[in-house]
């Protein structure tokens, strides 16, 4: 199968989520303040992402 734009893998996904600027800066406050691994600032951060996002309003006809 082709890959194009609309078939990225998680991981492409992700690691476009943290080349941010604002995500790299919250990781590393992140570690730096509570003393946690990276792998679970990036979770907290994702976590974070996951929550903030608005709820899809789900469409009747």
């Amino acid at each position: 199968m082709a890959r194009n734009s609309t078939t990225k893998t998680r991981l492409e996904n992700r690691d476009r989520t943290f080349s941010s600027p604002v995500a790299i800066a919250f990781v590393r406050t992140v570690v730096a303040r509570r003393g946690i691994s990276e792998a679970e600032a990036r979770q907290i951060y994702l976590d974070y992402l996951n929550r903030a996002e608005p709820e899809r309003m789900s469409r009747s006809a």
